[in-house]
């Protein structure tokens, strides 16, 4: 019989949400299947949140061994079950999630009978009325709840704060508004964010003590509870580069290992994929037979970014463990080309003023290419973007990317490359090419030796040439 632990979670939240169980029950005096001092048990229980059966749950007799694991019709029996009151409970990884726990009422089983008894967990609109206040029901119907453990000691992750952004677009569809919820995990490890509109699709991240998660994806549509539960390490190395003007760039490291495999969409193996963790600073290329493995992250929820030309970029949620390598299967679709959406231009002003851009670009120190400059420029792939800078050469490289040394210097020199603010590990020259695509680019910093910020200055390559590239994605992330 699978084992089912008690969580933390469960464990906290057992007898508080008693009353809050969906049950329904019905005797039934069926011919004499059962012994005279014993009774026999069986029916369904049902997921009310996602329309269907819940199989997989254990359905035990409170306080004693009688117990059976529902089929995949969501159907139990329990026998020999002692005559008199008891009540059942039902653990399940869903009802962890929710943080709480299906229990009967007591209920009168009579010895030589058997007992129909059929359990539901609660629908989204009820468990939203049960989690959520009116005062934050009226800013919006739905709600998103879940954990968040630690990834080394599987305790709650106390003091953590979870965060989701997402975006609000005008009535025709012009504007778009970011809209931040934030909650701090409890002694308990649970968390709710209520208050949010029925239908929504944003990214939820976890932060403690300077340490984040990766961002995952939480989609709301045409369901009123979203649920999500996440990891984070305590044992996170925190690698930080300072400048002068305590602006600060860092990476998470960790002892957690991934390997997998990228695929296409028929399932065959792609090659020379890029794949890096998000924050990580790790980043590797898949071999001949699709594999790759990264070594030394930080453990917990992170995200997994896959990228190649003529594929679209996937972002896969991945559990990482500093015990246990984590594998996972990544299969891209092929990249389909759509016009660039109308973005708010004071929105993205404000993103590039918080990574410092706009200070910079006043200084008169580099070269700089904003959102309205990229644009024109209307190039199929990113170096493209920078033929016509001072300073830099573009060249045919291999692999159907192009090259990009630095023209002042008759052998090349060294060219360094930051993306949103994290040093990039080049895998082959004119491997950019294959991650950042031109229309996720928010803006271009182009520095010649002395003249490199100091955030971007890294040991022994001060006299290179640097190129400091921000992303839609990151301008538009608030903290």
């Amino acid at each position: 019989m699978p084992h089912f632990p008690r969580s933390f979670s469960r464990a906290l939240t057992i007898a508080a949400v008693v009353a809050a169980v969906a049950t329904t029950g019905r005797a039934q005096n069926q011919p004499a299947a059962a012994a005279g001092g014993v009774a026999v048990i069986h029916g369904t229980v049902l997921d009310s949140l996602h329309g269907g059966l819940l199989a997989g749950a254990l359905v035990r007799v409170d306080n004693s061994t009688h117990e059976s694991i529902t089929d995949s019709l969501g159907g139990y029996r329990i026998e020999s079950v002692p005559a008199g009151q008891h009540r059942l409970v039902v653990v399940h990884p869903l009802l962890d999630t929710l943080s709480i726990s299906l229990v009967t009422p007591t209920i009168e089983f009579i010895g030589g009978k058997e007992h129909v008894i059929d359990l539901a967990v609660p629908s989204g609109e009820t468990l939203v009325g049960l989690f959520c206040t009116p005062a934050r029901r009226a800013l919006g119907p739905a709600a998103l709840v879940g954990n968040v453990r630690d990834a080394d000691t599987e305790t709650p992750a106390e003091g953590a704060k979870v965060s989701l952004l997402w975006y609000e677009s005008d009535p025709l569809g012009f504007k778009k508004t970011p809209r931040v919820r934030e909650a701090v995990i409890g002694k308990q490890g649970s968390y709710r964010i209520c208050g949010l509109p029925e239908t929504m699709s944003g990214k939820l991240q976890v932060f403690r003590n300077g340490v984040s998660s990766g961002e995952v994806p939480v989609e709301l549509a045409g369901s009123l509870l979203a649920m999500r539960s996440m990891s984070i390490s305590s044992a996170t190395r925190v690698v930080a580069t300072a400048s002068d003007s305590g602006r600060r760039s860092t990476t998470f490291r960790g002892k957690a290992r991934v390997t997998g495999r990228v695929l296409n969409k028929y399932g065959q193996p792609i090659s020379g994929a890029r794949v890096n963790v998000q924050g990580s600073g790790s980043a590797t290329l898949t071999r001949t037979n699709g594999d790759f493995t990264l070594d030394s992250l930080p453990a917990g929820t992170q995200t997994l970014e896959v990228r190649q030309l003529g594929f679209a970029p996937q972002e896969v949620a991945v559990e990482l463990s500093a015990t246990q390598p984590q594998s996972v299967t990544v299969k891209m679709t092929d990249y389909v080309p759509v016009l660039e959406t109308m973005r708010v231009t004071a929105q993205r002003e404000r993103g590039l003023s918080d990574v410092g851009f706009a200070d910079r670009k006043r200084s008169g120190q580099g070269y700089y290419l904003d959102a309205e400059q990229i644009a024109q420029r209307r190039t199929l792939q990113f170096s493209d973007m920078l033929r016509t800078v001072p300073g830099v050469r573009v060249q045919p490289g291999g692999n159907g990317t192009n090259v990009i040394t630095s023209s002042r210097d008759p052998m090349g020199g060294c060219v360094v490359f930051w993306v949103d603010g994290a040093p990039w590990q080049q895998q082959f020259p004119g491997d950019l090419d294959t991650f950042v695509r031109p229309e996720e680019i928010a803006a271009i910093e182009v520095y010649n030796g002395v003249t490199t910020p100091a955030q971007f200055t890294s040991a022994g390559q001060s006299g290179c040439t640097t190129i400091v590239i921000w992303t839609e994605r990151r301008i538009s992330r608030k903290r």
